[in-house]
């Protein structure tokens, strides 16, 4: 009798642990909301680990599981595997779909390199500009300063 409890323990043990997997990769795979979180996050790379982990205990436990048992691990592991496959899928459907965007991305940043080039062009000009009346300017100053230094070496001459 304790026998029976025992194994009837085990039985319902091993039916939670595939179930608790089974339900952690669909979760992984974005096919349900995360009960902690309330978000649907997709974490492919989890959901393979967990899959695989899954496949793991299916092949240990070969011809050593009850028909029952052996059909619900095989249709959690196919299943699982159908739904990472159709997620990979989408990802990449995805991954086409953001390259547009990528390329709308690129020409505006051509667009704005563009407009910096003529903006650093406009500066250039001011800047040449701005160097011709600075230019003029000590020109000018030169000459009143060279008027001055006359006068001071007269003035000292003078003295």
């Amino acid at each position: 009798m304790e026998n029976i409890d025992e194994k009837k323990l085990y039985e319902i043990q091993f039916v939670q642990l595939i179930f608790s997997l089974k339900t952690s990769a669909i979760i992984q795979l974005g096919k349900i909301a995360n009960p902690l979180t309330g978000n649907i996050d997709r974490d492919l790379n989890e959901a393979k680990y967990t899959i695989d982990m899954l496949n793991m205990i299916k092949e240990k436990t070969k011809n050593n599981l009850t028909p029952d048992e052996e059909k619900m691990i095989n249709d959690a592991v196919f299943e699982l595997q159908m739904n990472y496959i159709d997620e990979v899928k989408k990802g990449e459907e995805e991954n086409k779909e953001a390259k547009p965007e990528e390329k709308e991305s690129k020409e505006e940043s051509a667009d704005q390199q563009e407009l910096k080039e003529e903006t650093n062009e406009s500066k250039k000009h001011l800047k040449k500009e701005e160097k011709k009346e600075k230019e003029k300017k000590p020109k000018e100053k030169t000459k009143e300063n060279l008027g001055k230094k006359r006068k001071n070496p007269k003035a000292k001459k003078e003295k």
